[in-house]
């Protein structure tokens, strides 16, 4: 895999984003999961074709070194991504999103269609609906190996700086992690720390091209979300990998790529 170009641009303050910029063409902003992952062999595929921007959220990678996840609310990173790409005079862009970054790009592309040609969404998280079973533990944790190596892979993420407090073993750390996730998606009927129960009111002003990837794998993000979001996002379409877990765009790169372009060159 080719080493990526990387830019640092400060914006709002203190905070500083570190972007892999590369590739030529419209650009893709890419939102990550809390977890991190963003280096991977997905973004640089995309990078082929497309610029590609990958910003940390704010916080994680402070002026002082701290790596301290600073999830201030929906709303402000929201308004933090716009800066990004007004800091890299882009006014228009398509947006790619997984996990908890899945909820920002459906919040960006809800707020400002003009903006956002395109939206995929991978294993988002964010919508709120009672009625949907919380994950298994045992069914999350099939492959504790896998998942920790996904967990883990960026070692500048806030998991993978908070892992001193975990357990040592691989499988049990995995499990620490994801009893915390399942304990509060139990609270919540949520599947993230951040409850916004008002997005998926929101979704139905999304007018840019929609593919939403899931993997059902795992279940870390019921696959029901997908339809979810398909329901609440007009003319979207939905790929589902069951061979996946919550990262087919790892797990299932060529797919995922093969997926990710056919709706961006739509």
């Amino acid at each position: 895999m080719s080493v990526p170009e990387m830019i640092t641009l400060s914006v709002q303050g203190d905070h500083v984003a570190k972007a892999l910029v590369k590739g030529e063409g419209h650009p893709v902003l890419f939102l990550h999961g809390a977890g991190g992952l963003h280096w991977d062999e997905y973004l640089d595929g995309l990078a082929k074709h497309r610029k590609v921007i990958a910003p940390y959220f704010p916080g994680t990678q402070d002026t002082d070194g701290s790596n301290e996840l600073d999830l201030r609310g929906v709303g402000d990173l929201v308004l933090y991504y716009y800066d990004v790409l007004d800091a890299l005079g882009i006014d228009r862009a398509d947006v790619i999103g997984h996990s908890f970054g899945g909820m920002l790009a459906a919040e960006l592309t809800a707020t400002d269609n003009d903006r956002f040609d395109h939206l995929v969404l991978i294993g988002a998280a964010g919508l709120w609906n009672p009625d949907i079973d919380t994950p298994d533990l045992g069914t999350v944790i099939a492959d504790p190996q896998d998942l920790h190596r996904r967990m883990f892979a960026d070692t500048s993420s806030p998991v993978a700086q908070r892992a001193v407090a975990l357990p040592e073993d691989e499988e049990e750390r995995v499990r620490a992690v994801v009893e915390q996730l399942i304990m509060m998606a139990e609270a919540s009927k949520f599947l993230w720390p951040i409850p916004d129960k008002g997005l998926g009111r929101r979704l139905h002003r999304i007018r840019s091209k929609t593919l939403i990837m899931w993997g059902q794998r795992d279940g870390l993000v019921p696959v029901q979300y997908a339809y979810e979001f398909q329901k609440r996002i007009a003319g979207s379409r939905v790929v589902v990998f069951p061979e996946a877990a919550h990262f087919p765009h790892l797990e299932q790169l060529s797919g995922a790529l093969e997926a990710t372009f056919e709706l961006l060159n739509a």
